[in-house]
């Protein structure tokens, strides 16, 4: 897979991840907390989200390298 394209997948995951953190958070304040299905979908953005980051580091990483891939900037 051309670097170029995981690491716009991986920012992307990661600005949706952020979006939807915000708004799930806003509704977990202002809304009742015992509702379990916004705590999961919360920790489930969370984990999208830091997978995104890890991806797109490593690739950052890997991108650098002579590996006879593209470089991705």
């Amino acid at each position: 897979m051309n670097l170029t394209v995981l690491n716009r997948i991986c920012w992307t995951i990661c600005i949706i991840s952020i979006a939807a953190g915000v708004a799930l958070s806003f509704a977990m304040i202002w809304g009742q907390q015992d509702n379990e299905f916004l705590t999961k979908a919360w920790l489930s953005i969370g984990v999208l989200f830091f997978g995104s980051a890890a991806t797109l580091a490593v690739s950052k990483m890997l991108g650098g390298r002579s590996l006879g891939g593209a470089n991705p900037q």
